[in-house]
């Protein structure tokens, strides 16, 4: 590797001899950096010194150039197409030169020999012939800025986005092409049964929460969501494609002779595997390009999650937990689809579920069995069985708890209105993006005031973030990129984690996924602007006042603590108006 000799000088030889600190400042920088537990560079850049001051005396300490890259040329397609965007911010590393076999590679910790070791072996791995590697340093500004206005100059030469097609193939999950001959693309052949199996229980191995079989032109794509996030894992020929949608109609009791119309099935994939035990809830939504199919995988042996587990700080586990200890009124989940409403909602149920309490429940369908003393039903809205007959049907069953799965129209908001007054605990969700946003939706689907005053006990909204991996997680000093992203809530110099990306986690830096949560308990003074018409805007102002935290103020909390990053906060929440 080639590099400038180090001075020979220390970084804080260096800070005096550059006239950034005076003798008397750096020991009482030093003395500071014991006590406060900070790094020399933490407090620089508190008391105002600059990135690319610091990073040009880093550079000399260390021996290596320091280079602005503002003053680069736009380096070649081939070099770009290799490495993408997203993977050369988080590891702040970017390939700008190749030339008579030297790869020239700038970055921001030179001395990350694991990044650049992996960034070196993967393009000698895509036939660069590489005799020798330069490095270069600059700051994460200057970099990223870089990296933003090369690949946009590349996504323009290349056209129509292709490059970004590249560059994303490099660096994810390797697509496996299925190899079925065309004799052998009929729904009972065994390539056929076999492939069908084997998407299935390479998805469970790989902790995924649905598969994706999609038509595409001229191939069918099939897809894993693993914490979240899709990713594309293996193409199926275009002409076994309807063999292997026919295959899964088939084990989900599907009408394999209808393609016009959406339908519905469940899978008991222990039929068809004596290793993976899952059910498989499975839709089809017909395209001109053929059945798009989506499995939501459903684990017969993952147990119900504690509340402790949920993700739950404290303050919103004691407004929590207050709530589900009332003897009625109504408990509301809202979120979008996939946030973790079911999940809460069953490990709530699993917290009060005592041989002293009946809890019977209505769900469309019932997603995995809560056992216990719980009583579950699945409602049938073809047969006329819908939510709001349930709620009515199950007031004869002399309940103390009763779950809806959904609130979906105003018929079924009467009959829980109706059944949290009459002394039930009634636990439902609904589709809002927040915890005020579904007061007022409640109002506005034609529930009187008076009548949400009295029956709501609490709001949850929620989302799902992902987690860093606990394998490979570091700790860092928040970038200037990540300060703009987070909107003045995290302040500068705070050191965060981040996942490397490991064996574990397949790279990715993450595994597994926590919730996030805004918890509105309602209160006389919340209940009083209900019933006099208030506005959302003086809702949430109150709300506020009251100690509710908002989604991000939770994110955010997650990010300090090192349970997660700025990307996901970002990802999972909008920021707030100051």
């Amino acid at each position: 590797m080639t590099a400038r000799k180090p001075s020979g000088k220390s970084f804080e030889e260096l800070l005096i001899e550059k006239g950034i600190l005076t003798k008397e400042r750096l020991q009482e920088f030093i003395s500071r950096s014991a006590k406060e537990k900070k790094s020399i560079i933490q407090l620089l850049l508190e008391s105002g010194v600059s990135e690319e001051k610091i990073a040009t005396v880093k550079a000399e300490c260390l021996g290596y150039e320091f280079v602005d890259m503002s003053t680069f040329s736009q380096p070649s397609v081939d070099l770009l197409k290799h490495i993408k965007p997203m993977y050369a911010k988080k590891y702040k590393v970017l390939p700008v030169k190749y030339e008579d076999d030297i790869l020239t590679i700038v970055m921001v910790e030179p001395r990350d020999f694991m990044a650049l070791d992996e960034v070196v072996r993967h393009y000698r791995d895509s036939r660069f012939n590489i005799r020798d590697v330069k490095v270069l340093m600059t700051t994460t500004k200057l970099l990223f800025s870089a990296i933003d206005k090369f690949f946009e100059a590349s996504k323009e030469e290349m056209g129509m986005g292709s490059i970004l097609t590249q560059v994303a193939e490099s660096f994810k999950t390797s697509v496996e092409v299925a190899e079925v001959s065309k004799e052998d693309a009929t729904e009972n052949s065994a390539p056929i049964v076999m492939l069908a199996n084997k998407i299935v229980e390479e998805a469970f191995k790989k902790r995924t929460s649905d598969i994706h079989l999609e038509p595409t032109l001229d191939h069918l794509r099939v897809r894993y969501r693993i914490d979240g996030e899709l990713a594309e894992v293996m193409r199926v020929p275009k002409y076994a494609q309807d063999a292997l949608i026919t295959r899964f109609k088939i084990m989900s009791d599907m009408r394999i002779d209808e393609r016009r119309q959406p339908q519905d099935g469940r899978i008991d994939f222990t039929k068809y595997s004596s290793s993976v035990e899952i059910d498989l809830r499975v839709s089809t939504v017909p395209t001109p390009r053929g059945e798009d199919v989506v499995m939501r995988i459903l684990d017969k042996k993952s147990s119900i999650l504690s509340l402790e587990m949920l993700g739950f700080n404290e303050h919103n586990m004691h407004l929590y937990k207050e709530a589900i200890d009332s003897p009625y009124g109504i408990i509301l989940h809202v979120g979008p689809t996939g946030s973790g409403k079911t999940t809460a909602l069953y490990s709530a149920l699993k917290s009060l579920d005592t041989p002293d309490v009946k809890i019977i429940t209505a769900e469309d369908p019932v997603e995995y069995s809560l056992g216990g003393h719980i009583v579950q039903s699945n409602i049938n809205p073809p047969a006329g069985y819908t939510f709001a007959k349930a709620i009515r049907a199950f007031m004869r069953h002399d309940p103390d708890i009763i779950l809806i799965g959904e609130i979906r129209d105003l018929e079924t908001a009467k009959t829980a209105v109706e059944a949290s007054l009459t002394g039930h605990l009634v636990f439902s969700t609904l589709h809002t993006n927040d915890a005020i946003g579904t007061v007022t939706r409640l109002t506005e689907m034609g529930i009187e005031p008076y009548l949400v005053a009295d029956s709501l006990l609490l709001v949850c909204a929620q989302r799902l973030m992902r987690k860093v991996c606990n394998k490979c997680k570091e700790s860092y000093i928040i970038t200037d990129e990540e300060l703009e992203m987070a909107k003045g809530d995290i302040k500068p110099a705070t050191t965060l984690c981040k996942g490397r990306g490991c064996e574990a986690c397949e790279g990715m830096g993450y595994k597994g996924r926590t919730g996030i949560y805004e918890v509105l308990s309602m209160n006389k003074t919340l209940r009083s602007l209900l019933i006099k018409s208030a506005s959302t805007e003086e809702l949430r102002k109150i709300a506020i006042q009251s100690g509710m935290r908002t989604l991000r103020q939770d994110a955010i909390e997650k990010v300090l603590t090192g349970v997660s990053t700025i990307e996901e906060v970002v990802a999972t929440t909008l920021a707030e108006e100051k």
